[in-house]
C-alpha cells in the first residue's frame, strides 16, 4: 500500500511538473514525434546560481577583478560571494585604508546583483583596520539563508597563527546547531585552516557538520586545489587579480570566478577562467603531485664543474631530474647558440618513467682562456610535459640561465656544526657519478677520496668538493664543526606544575627589547603558546616565559623557532635560538647538549604587527622529523 501511495506521489508531481511546464512553454507543432528531447526544463524555483570572487590582492594586478566584475554582469548570478583580501592593507594609515576601500567599492558598486563581503588578512591586518571594517560592514563573520541553504561566513584572522578564536567558534557552533534542517552548508574563510594548526577549534566544526551535507571554500594561498575530505568537498580558489604566477590550470594558477547551481544534488562547481571555462576539479591532489613534479624540476637542480686554474676553458654541466610520480615525463632542452662557449649536443630529450632519476651530463669548452667574469651564460630552452588524455596540454616551459663558475655546493650534513663525542659528516647529493673528495683540517693524511661519508673526533673545518675524471671540480664547501665535551646538569625542581610563567609588555619596538629593563603590565601562567589568548591588544606587544623544560634523556637537542615577529630562547641562559631578523647574527636554529631532567628555560616574544605567532619546534641530536614544543608535558614552573 505505501508503495502504491509513493508512485502515485510520483505520478501527480511529474504531471504537476509537466503542467507547469506546459504552462511556460508554447508551440504550434501538433506531430506525434517532436524536434526536442523532452519538456523537463531546469527551472526549480527552489534552485539557484551564485559566483565566488577569490583575492584581488596580495599583489594586485589592475583590471583583473574590474574584468570579473563586468562578466558576472553578463552571467547575472541570484548573488556573489567573497573570500577576502579586496584591499592591499597592511596599515594604520586611516587615510589609505578608506582610499583602498573606496577604489574597490567603486568596482564591486557596478555589480547588478548583492555582494557578500568576508575578511582577508590584507582586509583586517590590525585593530584600525578592523574597525573600519566594522563601521563599513558591521560583523566579520556571520551567517544567512537562502532558499534553505545556510551560508556561513568567517574570520579567519581572528587569531593568532589564523584561526578563529573560542568566541567565533563558538558563534559557527550554535549557528549550525540552530539551522539542522537546512538542505545544504556553505562554510566559507580566508585562509584554508583545515590545513592548519587550530587547536581543535576547526574540527570542533567539522564534527558538528558530520550528520549533513556541505561544502567549504577558502582562498588565500593563490592556488587552486580540490579535496575530498570527510566525505565532503573542500575548495581552496586561486586568484581574481591577486599575485600569480599564471603557470596554468594543473598548477592551480589563473585568474577565475567560481560558479555555483545549487541543485537538488547538492552544489555544481565551475570554475569560470576570465578566457575560458574550467571543471571544479580542473586542479585536484592527482595534477598537484604531477605539477609539482614539473615545478620541481624546472628549479633545474644541478652542479658545475669547471677545470683547474684561473681562467676557464672546459667544465661540465650536471643536470639532476627526477619523477616521483605515476606517470612518464618528457623533458626537452635546447641550448642557446653562441660564439664564446661550444656545447656539442645543443638539443637533448630526457624521458623520465615514473619513479625514474636522471643526471644529464653536457659537456662544453671555450676555443680560448676566458675570465670567469667575462664568460656568457649557458642559456636553455626548455619544455617539460604529460601525454596524457585525462589531462590533455599539461605541460610548462621556460628559459634558465647557468652561470660559467664552479657550483659552490650546499651537500654538508649535518646542518647544525655542534656534536657529541664522534660525528658522520655526509655529502649528500645524487651525482653518483662523481667523486666527493673530502678535505678534513685535522687530518695528516692527504684529501681522502671517499663516497659518502668521514668520521671526526675533534673540533675543526671539514670540507668537500666533486670531481669527475676529466681533472674538473666544483669550489670548496666548507663548515666548522665544534665537539661540546659536557652537558648541561639537570636542576632540582620541588613539586613542579605543568605550565610556564608569563609576563606580559607593550611597546613599540623594532627588536626585541631588553625586558628586564620595562615594567610588565599583567603576569600569568599559559599553558600553550597562544599568545593571542593572553595579549591585551593585538599589536606591539611582548612577552617573556619563564620555567623549566622536561628533557627525557641525555643528549644533544636541536631547537627551531618559526614565530611572527621575533623569538630567543635561552637554556641555561645560553642563547640558543635568536630569531630576531634585525640582528646580523639572527639564526632560528640552534643546539645545546642536556642532561636527563630539568632544566631552566627562558624565551622572549616580541610582536609588531600582522599575526601573531609563537611556535618552537625541537629534535634530539640528527633525527630527521620535527617535534612541537608543546607546554603541557613538556615545561614546568
Amino acid at each position: 500500500m505505501n508503495k502504491l501511495i509513493f508512485i502515485v506521489s510520483l505520478l501527480l508531481a511529474g504531471c504537476n511538473l509537466f503542467a507547469q511546464n506546459r504552462e511556460l512553454f508554447k508551440s504550434e507543432i501538433e506531430t506525434d514525434k517532436k524536434p526536442w528531447t523532452h519538456l523537463n526544463f531546469y527551472n526549480d524555483p527552489d534552485n539557484f546560481q551564485f559566483a565566488i570572487v577569490t583575492d584581488r590582492n596580495g599583489g594586485n594586478r589592475p583590471g583583473i577583478f574590474e574584468d570579473a566584475v563586468s562578466k558576472i554582469n553578463i552571467l547575472y548570478p541570484e548573488f556573489v560571494l567573497s573570500v577576502g583580501d579586496l584591499i592591499n592593507g597592511y596599515t594604520k594609515d586611516t587615510a589609505r585604508i578608506r582610499y583602498e576601500w573606496n577604489e574597490v567599492n567603486q568596482v564591486i558598486d557596478e555589480l547588478k546583483m548583492p555582494f557578500f563581503y568576508l575578511p582577508g588578512n590584507h582586509d583586517i591586518t590590525n585593530q584600525v583596520m578592523a574597525k573600519e571594517w566594522e563601521k563599513r560592514y558591521g560583523k566579520r563573520y556571520y551567517d544567512f539563508i537562502y532558499k534553505n541553504t545556510l551560508f556561513i561566513i568567517l574570520d579567519s584572522n581572528d587569531d593568532d597563527d589564523y584561526n578563529l578564536t573560542r568566541e567565533q567558534t563558538d558563534f559557527a557552533l550554535e549557528t549550525i546547531s540552530r539551522h539542522p534542517d537546512v538542505r545544504w552548508t556553505f562554510l566559507l574563510m580566508h585562509h584554508p585552516i583545515w590545513t592548519y594548526n587550530t587547536n581543535g577549534r576547526f574540527e570542533e566544526l567539522e564534527t558538528a557538520l558530520s550528520d549533513r551535507k556541505y561544502t567549504v571554500l577558502a582562498g588565500h594561498t593563490h592556488h587552486y586545489t580540490h579535496e575530498h575530505r570527510k566525505d565532503q568537498n573542500y575548495y581552496v580558489l586561486a586568484t581574481t587579480g591577486g599575485g600569480s604566477s599564471l603557470r596554468g590550470n594543473y598548477f592551480g594558477e589563473f585568474d577565475h570566478i567560481t560558479w555555483v547551481t545549487m541543485t537538488d544534488a547538492g552544489p555544481s562547481l565551475a570554475n569560470l577562467r576570465l578566457d575560458g571555462i574550467l571543471p571544479h576539479d580542473i586542479a585536484n591532489k592527482e595534477t598537484q603531485l604531477l605539477a609539482g613534479a614539473l615545478a620541481n624540476n624546472a628549479t633545474f637542480e644541478h652542479v658545475l664543474l669547471c677545470n683547474q686554474g684561473d681562467k676557464f676553458t672546459d667544465g661540465t654541466l650536471y643536470l639532476y631530474f627526477e619523477n616521483p610520480g605515476e606517470k612518464p615525463m618528457t623533458i626537452h632542452l635546447q641550448f642557446y647558440h653562441q660564439h664564446q662557449l661550444i656545447i656539442p649536443e645543443p638539443i637533448t630529450k630526457v624521458t623520465l618513467n615514473p619513479k625514474g632519476k636522471r643526471v644529464v651530463e653536457i659537456p662544453f669548452s671555450s676555443p680560448a682562456p676566458i675570465a670567469y667574469h667575462e664568460a656568457e651564460v649557458i642559456q636553455i630552452d626548455w619544455q617539460m610535459k604529460y601525454e596524457l588524455p585525462e589531462y590533455p596540454n599539461f605541460q610548462f616551459s621556460g628559459r634558465t640561465n647557468f652561470e660559467v663558475t664552479p657550483t659552490k655546493t650546499s651537500f654538508l650534513t649535518p646542518q647544525i656544526p655542534k656534536f657529541l663525542n664522534i660525528l658522520t659528516v655526509s655529502a649528500v647529493h645524487p651525482y653518483d657519478n662523481l667523486k666527493t673528495v673530502f678535505k678534513n683540517s685535522h687530518s695528516k693524511a692527504p684529501d681522502t677520496d671517499v663516497i659518502g661519508e668521514i668520521k671526526i673526533e675533534e673540533s675543526g673545518d671539514v670540507g668537500i668538493q666533486l670531481m669527475n675524471d676529466k681533472g674538473q671540480s666544483t669550489s670548496l664547501e666548507s663548515r666548522t664543526f665544534e665537539k661540546i665535551n659536557k652537558l648541561h646538569k639537570a636542576v632540582k625542581v620541588s613539586d613542579p606544575e605543568e605550565g610556564l610563567k608569563y609576563s606580559y609588555y607593550e611597546g613599540s619596538w623594532d627588536k626585541l627589547p631588553e625586558f628586564d629593563q620595562l615594567k610588565a603590565i599583567s603576569n600569568g601562567v599559559t599553558q600553550d603558546f597562544w599568545v593571542s589568548d593572553y595579549a591585551l591588544r593585538e599589536d606591539h606587544f611582548g612577552m617573556v616565559f619563564t620555567g623549566t623544560i622536561l628533557v627525557q634523556e641525555d643528549g644533544l637537542y636541536i631547537f627551531r623557532s618559526r614565530s611572527d615577529d621575533a623569538c630567543k630562547l635561552y637554556i641555561h641562559n645560553e642563547l640558543v635560538v635568536n630569531q630576531d631578523k634585525v640582528k646580523e647574527d639572527f639564526k632560528d636554529v640552534g643546539a645545546i647538549a642536556l642532561k636527563k631532567g630539568f632544566h631552566p628555560v627562558t624565551i622572549h616574544f616580541m610582536e609588531v604587527i600582522g599575526r601573531e605567532r609563537l611556535r618552537l619546534y625541537f629534535k634530539k641530536t640528527y633525527d630527521n622529523q620535527w617535534e612541537e614544543l608543546e607546554v603541557q608535558g613538556r615545561f614546568y614552573h
